[in-house]
């Protein structure tokens, strides 16, 4: 499950009624409230149960194209499928908010509960590569044995602490490379003696990131 510290809360949030009319939305998204706002959740009429978003763009074609503004918000909703539950984990949250500014969080009754936003996933990412412990990153490709990682990391650890890692495939059926994060300088002597190691193992770096210019 991912924290519940990380959403944003339904009663900090602007929301808008599925009875709000798209003028009166546009109104919103022009008011000093809502001007930096790009999304704007749909509530039932109680207030509790998460109908869908609505997008300051679609609003602004909309009444660009002279539409009634009469009409329902309702009719250029979005998302209304698009959202997590609290009991959600980790994989979930990412692959259903990869494609939007935020994802609506609901509790087991579809009560609205919050927002959760792309930008508040990047930096759990971020954290999780421990930028403000590690120095530089190498990616070092994978033989594609059994036991790879283990032994990567018997040669690091011989040398340094490792402060995070991460494995990627680039390319369908290509072995995959290990991202380490460690706490030392990209011109560190002892770095060059791990990948000197690891390349006599035939563990090849096939890529070395400078992190200091991320902090």
């Amino acid at each position: 499950m991912f924290p519940q510290s990380l959403i944003i809360k339904k009663a900090d949030l602007l929301t808008v009624s599925e009875d709000s009319t798209i003028e009166e939305v546009f109104e919103l998204f022009e008011s000093t409230k809502g001007q930096h706002v790009r999304t704007i959740p749909i509530l039932d009429k109680t207030g509790h149960l998460f109908r869908g978003n609505i997008y300051r763009q679609h609003v602004y074609e909309y009444v660009a194209e002279q539409g009634d503004l009469t009409k329902r918000a309702t009719a250029i909703m979005r998302n209304s499928t698009k959202f997590i539950k609290t009991t959600a984990n980790f994989y979930e949250l990412f692959f259903a908010i990869r494609d939007l500014p935020y994802i609506a969080v609901v509790d087991d009754g579809h009560h609205f509960v919050g927002v959760l936003t792309h930008g508040t996933l990047m930096n759990v990412l971020a954290k999780s590569w421990s930028l403000a412990k590690g120095g530089v990153a190498i990616a070092v490709k994978e033989k594609g044995g059994r036991g790879d990682l283990q032994k990567m990391a018997k040669v690091i650890t011989k040398y340094t602490n490792i402060e995070s890692v991460l494995s990627l495939q680039m390319e369908t059926n290509e072995p995959l490379s290990v991202l380490f994060t460690l706490p030392l300088t990209a011109d560190s002597p002892v770095l060059r003696k791990i990948i000197t190691q690891l390349e006599k193992k035939r563990y090849f770096v096939v890529a070395q990131e400078d992190l200091s210019q991320f902090m």
